[in-house]
């Protein structure tokens, strides 16, 4: 598994309020891929997403550690409880924090996170970040939204391109960090029959907000193929650029997990 993230500014916001961490355990075959993108106040937002990836990711390694895992009869169900007790001591230290600094209330982030342990991929988010899988020419995408615009299109009230158009676009219906407590979503997927090709690929809404998922799907069917060379770096930074192109209205936050291949490649990570 090859495991590769950038974050970017974008061109019209004054600090970068994204943070992203990826991980990988080889003697165990199982990778982490996170990402955050806060919000509140000048500096809230930065600390919101770093406090959220720092203790999400704390409590995710504190199991991977664990006799369970190490010596595999931990479950599908532990996997998941375990993802969803993580995004609850996120949201915790997100607002015990709120609570202790005032001028920090209000603060929050979303949360995306995917963990790959064999041939299942474990996911849980909250709010608006993203979580896509990419095969054979094919972009799914695997979370859904907490997002005022969701739930309008859910209802009927929005048309998907109305959607695209639509003022309040980015508010949100659930963070980390907001509530005392917090509903996460889990998933899992079975990687055990996908092309070679696969790739997970999780991202801020300062990417899937300003580029269309076609145009996703493209690039990365441009760089992800058996029979290429694989740069997990220039796809994840061409993908920023793609953002940009597009107005670099937002922080722009990418993670690649590079499914199907032996390749190893040591993990790498970034609190931005």
């Amino acid at each position: 598994m090859i495991l590769n993230g950038k974050t970017d500014i974008g061109k019209r916001r004054k600090n970068n309020q994204d943070s992203f961490v990826i991980r990988l355990w080889e003697e165990i075959d199982c990778a982490l891929g996170v990402v955050c993108d806060g919000m509140g106040g000048a500096n809230g937002g930065n600390i919101a997403s770093a406090l959220a990836c720092e203790h999400f990711v704390a409590a995710v390694e504190s199991f991977m550690n664990s006799d369970a895992v190490r010596t595999g009869i931990a479950t599908e169900g532990d996997y998941s409880s375990m993802l969803a007790h993580a995004v609850t001591d996120a949201n915790r230290r997100v607002y015990t924090s709120t609570e202790k600094d005032k001028s920090l209330k209000g603060m929050g982030t979303t949360l995306v996170a995917a963990l790959v342990v064999g041939d299942v991929l474990y996911a849980v988010n909250v709010g608006d970040s993203r979580l896509y899988l990419y095969n054979h020419g094919r972009l799914t995408q695997i979370t859904r939204d907490h997002s005022l615009v969701q739930y309008l299109l859910d209802t009927g009230k929005l048309t998907k391109e109305e959607a695209k158009d639509y003022p309040n676009r980015n508010v949100i219906t659930r963070a980390v960090g907001i509530e005392r407590s917090i509903e996460s979503d889990i998933f899992s997927v079975d990687l055990s029959r996908l092309h070679g090709d696969a790739c997970a690929m999780l991202c801020s809404d300062g990417l899937s907000g300003y580029v269309e998922a076609d145009d996703i799907c493209s690039m990365l069917s441009s760089g992800i193929a058996e029979d290429i060379p694989y740069d997990g770096d220039a796809m994840a930074q061409s993908l920023v650029d793609a953002a940009n192109a597009a107005g670099g209205v937002d922080n722009i936050t990418v993670v690649l997990m590079r499914l199907g291949t032996q390749k190893k490649e040591e993990a790498k990570d970034d609190n931005a």
